[in-house]
């Protein structure tokens, strides 16, 4: 059995870079959840027309770790069909977001924390941990109460430093030392 298999969602590419970061780290497989159907219309309505099948055997892995954004305080529905499909396989499951609430607004009505309440009630105990990697952890201080400038920001290799980077390896030193 192989230790980890990353597998994401990514509308805007933060969630991909973010992805492709952690597999980097942990230099383990990596897949992207396809919706059946690409449509932001269906997300607003709560209409799930499910998911492509994944590639890799996700009962083969010890750890899955999901990486997906937060949008307007949800579990979006292709990462939420992800874990309805593969439940029965999965062992062990982080779930990893890059997304738009600050720490500071994470208990919010559109925080994360509220996210990561709702992952808990639908993964159970095969859930391991949740983090967040907000995205204004690299939106520059004058910058940071302008939403507009938020959403526009994008992961890069020049702006992944500061404390996103500290947050990061952390989580990556926490998914490594976990008991598995």
């Amino acid at each position: 059995m192989k230790k980890f298999l990353v597998v994401y969602y990514s509308r805007t590419g933060n969630n991909e870079y973010l992805a492709k970061k952690i597999a980097g780290e942990l230099k383990c497989d990596i897949e992207k959840i396809k919706p059946r159907l690409k449509s932001f219309i269906f997300f607003l309505l709560k209409i799930s027309l499910g998911i492509q099948k994944i590639k890799h055997d996700i009962a083969g892995y010890e750890n899955i770790i999901l990486c997906g954004p937060i949008m307007m305080g949800r579990f979006i529905t292709p990462l939420h069909d992800f874990f309805k499909k593969y439940r029965k396989s999965i062992n062990k499951i982080y779930f990893v977001t890059c997304c738009g609430s600050s720490f500071d607004l994470r208990d919010d009505k559109f925080g994360h924390a509220t996210v990561f309440k709702r992952v808990k009630e639908i993964t159970g105990n095969k859930l391991v941990h949740c983090e967040a990697l907000p995205i204004c952890l690299v939106v520059p201080d004058d910058k940071k109460e302008d939403g507009d400038a938020v959403m526009k920001t994008r992961l890069s290799d020049e702006n992944f430093e500061g404390e996103i980077e500290e947050r990061f390896n952390r989580l990556i030193d926490k998914i490594k030392n976990e008991k598995q």
